[in-house]
C-alpha cells in the first residue's frame, strides 16, 4: 500500500447571495487544491488532497460546519 493522497471532490450547496463569503472561508483551507463556482443547484464544487481520514475530518467538522453551506456531496476516489 503507498501513501498516495487521496483526492477527493466536494459539491457545495449555499445561496446565491453568500458564494464570495463562502469562497472566503473555503480559502483558509489548506487541503483545498481547487474550487470552482458553477452555474447549478450546486453552487461550488472543490477540490481536496490529503490523508483519508483528514480529508474526511475537513469535511465533516469544517466544511459541513459552515454557517453558509446548505448541503455537500463527497466524491472520494476509488482507490484499488
Amino acid at each position: 500500500m503507498t501513501n498516495k493522497p487521496t483526492i477527493a471532490f466536494v459539491l457545495l450547496g449555499c445561496g446565491d447571495e453568500v458564494i464570495n463569503e463562502v469562497v472566503e472561508e473555503l480559502k483558509t483551507i489548506d487541503s483545498i487544491k481547487e474550487y470552482v463556482r458553477l452555474d447549478s443547484a450546486w453552487k461550488i464544487i472543490i477540490k481536496l488532497e490529503g490523508d483519508i481520514e483528514q480529508i474526511r475530518e475537513i469535511i465533516r467538522w469544517k466544511i459541513r460546519k459552515m454557517a453558509n453551506i446548505e448541503t455537500t456531496l463527497t466524491l472520494i476516489e476509488y482507490m484499488d
